[in-house]
């Protein structure tokens, strides 16, 4: 077994310098992203449609929670904390789908864009195994990078530790597998026009 060690800067960027999240970002299907999951780690599902919805961005004062919460209390604390915060779906393949229970997003002054997400559970093929306790990497983990078009790739740690270093405001993440399964070709489908 090897675990992978990586430090998200990106995620302390959007968790702490974001752009807020206004109440007129909290509507249903914010955003909604299909693409194409490639991984040796989960062979299985190699090739598999992804399909992510996002509700609503999660809002500043309840991501700021959720990491002193990860921070003063360890990530079971936080496990515990997720439920009552979900705010989006994703499915890989035909398996069901995963709740999405943190989603933050950065927007650049050249309209691309990074999208990060949580899941409370580990996705399908990443569970950990031969004696390593599923407790000990209880997430999941995407982040999506996104061209101004809505074009782009992203990642999954489909199984994760996660734990928030204040000093230098990042929040650190485990990676049971040896390396992050990638998404291809992803694409944002256009939001319906009102009228």
């Amino acid at each position: 077994m090897m675990i992978r060690r990586i430090a998200v800067a990106v995620f302390a960027a959007l968790v702490l310098l974001a752009i807020p999240v206004t109440a007129a970002d909290k509507k249903p299907m914010a955003d909604e992203f299909t693409g194409v999951f490639i991984s040796m780690n989960a062979p299985g599902a190699m090739g598999s449609p992804v399909q992510i919805w996002i509700e609503s961005y999660t809002a500043d004062d309840v991501t700021a929670t959720l990491a002193k919460t990860l921070e003063e209390k360890g990530q079971q604390a936080l496990v515990n904390a997720l439920p009552s915060t979900r705010c989006g779906t994703i499915r890989i393949g035909t398996a069901d789908g995963y709740p999405i229970n943190v989603a933050r997003q950065r927007v650049n002054a050249d309209g691309s864009r990074t999208v990060f997400a949580v899941s409370n559970r580990p996705f399908v093929g990443f569970e950990p195994q031969g004696g390593t306790r599923i407790q000990d990497y209880p997430f999941g983990v995407i982040e999506l990078q996104l061209d101004a078009a809505g074009k782009g790739e992203g990642q999954i740690i489909g199984a994760a530790q996660l734990s928030f270093d204040a000093d230098k405001k990042n929040l650190n993440i485990a990676s049971y597998a040896v390396q992050p399964g990638k998404i291809s070709d992803v694409k944002t489908r256009p939001k319906p026009k009102s009228n």
